[in-house]
């Protein structure tokens, strides 16, 4: 189907507004074009989120295939049936069945413009956020400040672990030193008490006062030993909790240089994202009011094209062709597909068919006899005779019965055989192939199976001149050969079964 256009029949009125009506239609194609890549990324973000639960990952293509057939619906029925509502005004078609028309082209102009920019409006923002690059967090730097903060604890960690070994050694040290220096006091005062007792054994005379002064000494001694180590372990204790306390606040330190350094790298971050979206916003709300423009743009560009249509005379037609009016493709296919395997089927039952024998002759009648009757009954006769005359027997002729009767009003498989031959005439000559002793052999059954079998090939020999005929052409020398040859065999058989039922 072709659309003509006939040449402008206004030409002053084409003439003066052809620049504005070339210039004006690009500007409503290219105004389709920005409404058309606003409403595809709604619809596809829309199909991806119903599909991703299905289909996960392969959820991308079915959503894009969704997005452009759902554009060029809208885009394209807007392109045709704004101008056929344009039209139905300049036109005054509000008569009959143009009413209906008009009237289903006006509110399907109107849902379609309607969806077109609602969704234009809506995914503009969606269009700029997709376009507008993502800010991602310095990764590099957060790791920096995370290998740094690590080595400086494990540097605190060591000088603690150093510092705290050591002082526990010197005051170890120490205390060995004090314990050692009091042990040799205790035992020197032990052994002046050992020196008393054994001067009282010697010279047998108590002396209690040199015990108790000697026993007193070593109580002292161990009294100020004891003294002398706690005060050595609690200096320990403060040297290494002041040890403790300063590896605290050095992890504080580090922690809060850590901290800092990272608040500043998120700080960035968010900043860069605010940037973003006050990005997305402004440019999204621009884009989103320059879609409206350029929906009223296409507006324009089809209302003026049809007046610039209409005022220049210009007539559209329509130029037919042959497959536009026939059924589509895929019917025709579909028919043909259908054709061919009925005939394949029905010819493979023809040729079943052909091979089946006829089915045979039914018997003839049984004969049914009443006992009763005497008409068989032999009756003998015997006169009064002398002795020595002979005796008289009369005797019912016998009706004959069975498969061997020569009556031929009772015959009626006979009579109904010959009705049925009884047009049959000989052949003028044998057929070609045709064995005189074969053709004895045969019996009834086979003669008609062989008559059906060349009547059927006489058949289609024929509807193959008739076809031909009907195309304007001469049947082919071999047809019309074949139609001679079995009609020869035809009434051969003819002739045989008449004879054979005769």
């Amino acid at each position: 189907m072709k659309y003509l256009n006939s040449t402008p029949k206004d030409r002053a009125f084409f003439a003066t507004y052809a620049k504005l009506g070339k210039t004006i239609k690009s500007s409503g194609y290219a105004a389709q074009i920005v409404s058309a890549l606003t409403e595809v990324s709604g619809i596809f973000a829309a199909a991806l989120s119903v599909l991703y639960p299905i289909l996960q990952e392969l959820a991308i293509y079915p959503a894009a295939a969704v997005a452009i057939i759902g554009t060029a619906v809208l885009e394209i029925g807007l392109r045709v049936t704004i101008p056929q509502a344009v039209d139905a005004v300049l036109y005054k078609r509000w008569q009959g069945l143009h009413l209906a028309m008009s009237i289903a082209v006006f509110i399907l102009g109107f849902v379609l413009l309607a969806t077109s920019g609602i969704l234009s409006y809506q995914n503009s923002k969606t269009v700029v956020d997709a376009v507008v690059v993502e800010p991602e967090r310095d990764s590099l730097a957060i790791q920096g400040a995370q290998i740094d903060y690590n080595a400086s604890q494990a540097k605190a960690a060591e000088a603690y672990r150093s510092d705290s070994t050591a002082t526990a050694q010197r005051y170890q040290e120490r205390l060995a030193a004090e314990q050692s220096a009091y042990a040799g006091k205790i035992g020197a005062a032990k052994r002046e008490l050992s020196n008393v007792y054994n001067r009282e054994r010697r010279t047998g005379q108590s002396f209690a006062t040199a015990k108790d002064e000697a026993r007193q000494k070593i109580a002292n001694l161990e009294a100020e030993e004891a003294t002398v180590i706690a005060g050595i372990k609690a200096e320990e204790g403060e040297a290494l909790a002041a040890l403790l306390a300063e590896h605290k606040a050095a992890l504080a330190e580090i922690k809060t240089a850590y901290q800092e350094a990272t608040a500043s790298l998120e700080g960035e971050f968010q900043e860069a994202k605010g940037e973003r979206a006050a990005t997305v916003d402004g440019y999204g709300g621009g884009l989103a009011y320059f879609t409206v423009i350029c929906l009223f743009i296409f507006l324009s560009a089809v209302i003026l094209e049809r007046i610039h249509a209409k005022g220049s005379g210009i007539e559209e037609t329509v130029e037919l062709a042959q497959h536009d009016i026939s059924p589509p493709a895929l019917t025709e296919a579909w028919a043909a597909l259908t054709e061919r395997v009925q005939v394949n089927l029905r010819q493979r039952i023809a040729a079943f068919a052909e091979k089946t024998p006829p089915p045979p002759l039914p018997p003839s009648p049984a004969e049914l006899y009443d006992p009763t009757a005497l008409a068989n009954v032999e009756v003998r006769l015997q006169l009064e005779r002398e002795e020595g005359e002979p005796v008289i027997q009369v005797r019912p002729k016998r009706r004959q019965i069975g498969f061997m009767r020569t009556d031929p009003e009772r015959d009626l498989n006979s009579t109904r055989k010959k009705q049925d031959h009884e047009a049959a005439t000989p052949p003028d000559a044998l057929p070609e192939g045709a064995d005189p002793e074969t053709l004895a052999k045969l019996n009834t059954g086979q003669l008609k199976q062989r008559l059906k079998m060349y009547k059927k090939r006489l058949g289609s020999h024929t509807q193959k001149k008739l076809k031909a005929e009907r195309k304007g052409d001469m049947p082919s020398d071999r047809t019309i050969s074949a139609i001679q040859n079995n009609e020869q065999w035809v009434r051969l058989y003819e002739y045989l079964l008449n004879e054979r039922l005769k």
